[in-house]
């Protein structure tokens, strides 16, 4: 490709630009982010929406966890927050209300104490549940 002089400024023609599809934590509209990206202005309700996963293996107790990528909670994990996030696997603990818009998947080791919104529930034989479970599409919810 040869670039194309303009003045003083050479312009290269359009690159493929690879983009993943997330749907914002706040208002729940649909954004377009770069693979690379760790996190992203929403252009619909201007807040900072984070798409990195977490592995938690330890104690965790924070006022809530936001992420477009997944949360995995492993069998030593401890986690009192509000979560708001795509896919969730729990192993250990977790204290806390959740929306989910993929898949929770509960292992016969966890323990949760709160109320999940999820699109799908798995839930192994010896998990302890405790709250109010509603499975199906919560997209609009995660607005309000």
């Amino acid at each position: 490709m040869n670039p194309i002089k303009i003045t003083d400024r050479y312009l290269m023609p359009e690159r493929l630009v690879q983009v993943r599809r997330y749907y914002c934590t706040h208002c729940g509209k649909a954004l377009e982010v770069s693979p690379k990206a760790f996190s992203v202005s929403c252009p619909h309700c201007y807040n900072r929406v984070s798409i990195e996963d977490h592995m938690i293996s330890s104690h965790h107790a924070i006022t809530n966890i936001e992420t477009c990528g997944s949360v995995a909670v492993t069998p030593s994990g401890d986690v009192r927050a509000q979560l708001r996030v795509h896919d969730l696997q729990i192993e250990g603990r977790l204290r806390g209300n959740v929306i989910a818009n993929g898949k929770v998947s509960v292992s016969g080791t966890a323990r949760i104490v709160g109320d999940v919104y999820a699109n799908r529930l798995e839930v192994r034989p010896g998990a302890h549940l405790s709250g109010f479970f509603t499975i199906g599409s919560k997209r609009s919810a995660i607005g309000n």
